[in-house]
């Protein structure tokens, strides 16, 4: 039996998460085409914002998918760790995929709560993944501070993607 620390670390809480996320996305979707929710089909940014969003952009591709991606390889014959990031990985490539499909062929807008969803999640993971790591006994000191460090910069920095998700993007399509 699977403790509580690596339930959004399974095969089933992640695609159970995934289409739970995708059922809700569709359904904002279609409550926005309807007319039925007061939400822009774009995201209507000013110069200054989409700089932001730009820069913003860049930090997560190195914060979000490099650093953790290397770290994934490095660690991949180690259990733990390649649970962690491998699941961690694998939820931010289906949003990645996600808000490219969605925005191209639907609505642009619909990133705004699919990056809430999945950003929520993802710290829900990662939170879980540095409970494991903690009771790890198994890593070398040198990798279980590693390890620590790349989970909790991980933490930091998708916490505040959130924050940001809800100041910038949110309000803009509202």
């Amino acid at each position: 039996m699977k403790s509580s620390a690596n339930a959004p670390l399974t095969w089933k809480t992640t695609f159970s998460f995934v289409a739970l996320a995708t059922l809700l996305v569709l359904l904002i979707g279609w409550l926005t085409s309807a007319g039925v929710l007061p939400i822009k089909r774009v995201i209507d940014y000013s110069d200054t914002e989409v700089k932001f969003i730009q820069v913003w952009i860049w930090l997560a591709i190195a914060i979000g998918l490099l650093l953790p991606g290397i770290a994934f390889f490095v660690w991949i014959n180690r259990p733990e760790p390649r649970n962690i990031l491998g699941f961690y990985l694998l939820v931010l490539i289906i949003q990645i995929v996600s808000e490219q499909v969605v925005s191209s062929i639907w609505l642009a807008s619909l990133v705004v709560p699919i990056g809430i969803l999945y950003t929520a999640f993802r710290l829900w993971q990662l939170w879980q993944g540095q409970k494991l790591i903690r009771t790890n006994t198994q890593l070398s000191r040198l990798n279980h501070t590693m390890m620590s460090g790349l989970l909790w910069l991980s933490i930091l920095f998708w916490a505040s993607n959130l924050i940001m998700l809800l100041v910038l993007p949110l309000p803009s399509i509202l």
